[in-house]
């Protein structure tokens, strides 16, 4: 990747986006780029964070695996995006495994240079905490919804912030492509492949959507975010 084509990828990453120019050159000289391939293990849970991540393209998941083998997805990382910021400029330990779900490009800054960089230019340290807000935000969402909502709401909840990502008009008969395979989608709603199978069935038996493989349509948008609860405080389960 050409200089310019990685400052311009790195301004498209939230963290980075609102920082001058000089400054966006200079960290994309520390970057190092790599392709990833789907179903590769960038890190694991207790791992040294010697680099800051950022997705340039693809998708990423953040997640904690139970003694039993079932894993709870902490956070599906759609580029670009950075993640493990807390991590990098804390403990110096990632918190949670992540696994490469969609083939794409990623960029590495080394924790020591990020660290110079951040004592010397208090506007990345400014950058910083607005993205660790945002983290915190997720986490706390995360335990809201799946303590506080039922598996149903959690299904539309994430049924809802998809449609809306497609940016389709939210009517009867409105129709998208599923982003993620259904084991997945069970693993961010914090339940299993069988029970989403069985809510899907539930959702489409009470006139509120319909799945048929990877294709969701629309049949009431009203009871959808009803039960999304579109407007109260709690977020979707995927951003």
């Amino acid at each position: 990747m050409k200089p310019e084509e990685l400052t311009g990828a790195l301004r498209r990453i939230p963290l980075l986006a609102t920082l001058p120019a000089p400054l966006l050159e200079e960290i994309a000289r520390l970057c190092g780029v790599r392709r990833v391939r789907k179903g590769e293990l960038l890190f694991s849970d207790g791992d040294a964070a010697g680099y800051l991540p950022l997705l340039l393209s693809g998708q990423v998941k953040l997640l904690r695996t139970a003694p039993e083998g079932r894993e709870q997805v902490l956070h599906l990382v759609r580029a670009p995006a950075s993640f493990a910021e807390a991590a990098v400029f804390g403990p110096g330990v990632f918190p949670a495994a992540t696994v490469v779900v969609e083939a794409g490009q990623l960029a590495t800054v080394p924790r020591p240079a990020l660290l110079d960089l951040l004592r010397r230019r208090p506007e990345v340290a400014l950058a910083l905490l607005a993205s660790m807000s945002f983290w915190l935000r997720r986490l706390v969402d995360l335990v809201d919804g799946l303590a506080l909502h039922t598996v149903e709401e959690r299904v539309a909840a994430y049924l809802w912030s998809a449609f809306a990502r497609s940016g389709v008009t939210l009517v009867p008969g409105a129709q998208i492509r599923l982003e993620e395979p259904k084991r997945l989608i069970a693993a961010l709603c914090g339940t299993a492949p069988e029970v989403l199978s069985r809510t899907f069935r539930r959702l489409a038996a009470e006139g509120v959507v319909q799945i048929g493989g990877p294709v969701a349509t629309i049949v009431d948008p009203a009871a959808l975010a009803a039960l999304a609860r579109v407007g109260h405080e709690t977020s979707e389960p995927t951003p």
